[in-house]
């Protein structure tokens, strides 16, 4: 085994923490849990994160950086900017159907943290501007009208269908979204 392929002790600290934040909420889970599942020193979690605020920021940080990648992942699913558009969702769907979705971790810990000091908010806003972003960008590439009220559009049907995947138990929400992000997006064409 090479030296890189040892995950650092920080990044199985993030490991650690990222599963059992997502899995079980970041308030139900204690520093003690993560430096085992992680299998460090105390000394070393406090050397990389001076508290659990600071590990849950790098933990939002990198689930953020993982939403991010999705959107790459549908550039790569379709040559053209419409099909870009509705591999989102059919990314969203592949994601529902995994065994161990809670949905968004970012919309997750916003929820869980609550309160007006949040610290998940900024995160899970900056994904949610980017998501507009991508989309925006796509349906401007596309040819479409009103691109960025159909980005606010479509990204208000992935994210009620990820909370609604969730919620039910099913990714049923996705296909029922991709079949409204199609309407949409015919609509947009013809105006």
């Amino acid at each position: 085994m090479t030296e890189q392929s040892v995950p650092s002790a920080a990044d199985r600290l993030l490991d650690a923490a990222s599963r059992l934040f997502y899995t079980r909420g970041v308030p139900n889970v204690g520093i003690n849990e993560i430096i085992a599942r992680a299998g460090v020193a105390r000394m070393t979690l406090y050397h990389h994160f001076p508290s659990k605020d600071a590990l849950v920021k790098a933990v939002l940080e990198r689930r953020r950086a993982e939403r991010q990648a999705s959107l790459a992942r549908a550039d790569q699913r379709a040559a053209d900017p419409e099909g870009q558009l509705l591999a989102v969702f059919s990314l969203l769907k592949e994601w529902a159907e995994t065994p161990d979705f809670r949905g968004c971790p970012l919309v997750a810990a916003t929820v869980e943290l609550g309160g007006q000091l949040n610290a998940a908010r900024p995160y899970a806003q900056s994904h949610q501007d980017t998501t507009r972003e991508y989309l925006a960008s796509r349906a401007r590439q596309a040819g479409l009208a009103k691109p960025e009220a159909l980005a606010n559009q479509l990204l208000v049907l992935l994210e009620g269908a990820a909370i609604t995947a969730l919620v039910q138990g099913s990714s049923e929400s996705a296909t029922a979204a991709t079949a409204a992000a199609k309407s949409l997006i015919e609509a947009a064409k013809q105006h």
